[in-house]
């Protein structure tokens, strides 16, 4: 079915644009991904449905994706573990975030804490995607401290504990992935775009 899926689509893209060795490779690597990321949806969205948690997920997926877009963080170096950590962050775990009571000086220094670690660690590359270039780090780190700050005034203004609970999950979670610790604990290189520098 992937398989299918990328061939139709390079095919498609080629129609219209005539694509080299190295583009093709970068395509198929971007399909696959969008691939994969399609189907992952599609079974957290079934999940949430059938364990009637669709409103804290979505409200997670939301927020989350607005701060990992630009603080990037770990990823799970095997399909069957992003499978197992995607239904657990996904789908797990906001069972147990939707019903919490969390204290608003809980949330408010987790919120802060999140604002720290993406001043000092964020952006977070990977082994497979290092962020090699100085500016577009400092943007990120920028976009990924101002969209902390920005969660902050929305759960100061929220009264919908809902919102407030997913908000507080959503940073949690991105914290956690972009610390070094979680690197360290996985055996994965931190800082990569260092690395890739000593190699070229």
């Amino acid at each position: 079915m992937k398989e299918k899926f990328i061939s139709k689509s390079i095919n498609f893209i080629n129609k219209y644009e005539n694509c080299n060795d190295l583009k093709l490779i970068k395509l198929k690597y971007g399909l696959e991904g969008i691939y994969n990321l399609i189907i992952k949806m599609v079974v957290v969205f079934i999940i949430a449905l059938l364990s009637k948690t669709m409103a804290i997920t979505s409200l997670f997926l939301l927020f989350y994706a607005g701060i990992r877009t630009y603080s990037f963080g770990w990823h799970a170096k095997t399909s069957l573990g992003c499978w197992i950590t995607t239904i657990l962050i996904y789908n797990v775990i906001p069972i147990i975030f939707g019903n919490l009571t969390i204290p608003k000086i809980a949330g408010y220094i987790i919120l802060l804490m999140a604002v720290l670690s993406m001043l000092i660690w964020a952006p977070a590359d990977t082994p497979k995607r290092p962020l090699i270039h100085a500016d577009k780090r400092m943007q990120a780190k920028k976009i990924s401290v101002f969209i902390s700050i920005i969660y902050i005034l929305i759960y100061t203004i929220s009264k919908n504990s809902l919102i407030n609970n997913a908000l507080i999950y959503a940073t949690l979670i991105q914290t956690i992935l972009i610390n070094p610790l979680i690197y360290k604990i996985t055996n994965t290189r931190f800082n990569n775009y260092k690395y890739y520098k000593k190699n070229i």
